[in-house]
């Protein structure tokens, strides 16, 4: 299943409150891919940010759990 930006978004903040990581672009990449540019703001990723290619059939738990991954 392919997820999208909102998807990923709401994987990142389900509350809607202080997001920790934004994501600046969200580059499908023919139809396999996504890169995704992560900018840390608030703790634990503050001050990182990366290009994160994030397969296309993860679940948006999964393409979060990458992410995180690549920022840690």
């Amino acid at each position: 299943m392919a997820f999208t930006e909102a998807q990923l978004i709401a994987e990142a903040d389900p509350n809607g409150t202080a997001r920790t990581v934004v994501f600046e672009n969200f580059i499908p990449v023919g139809t396999t891919l996504t890169d995704v540019y992560a900018l840390g703001v608030i703790a634990p990723y503050a001050g990182r940010s990366r290009w994160v290619q994030v397969a296309q059939s993860n679940t948006p738990a999964q393409a979060w759990a990458v992410i995180q991954a690549a920022l840690a």
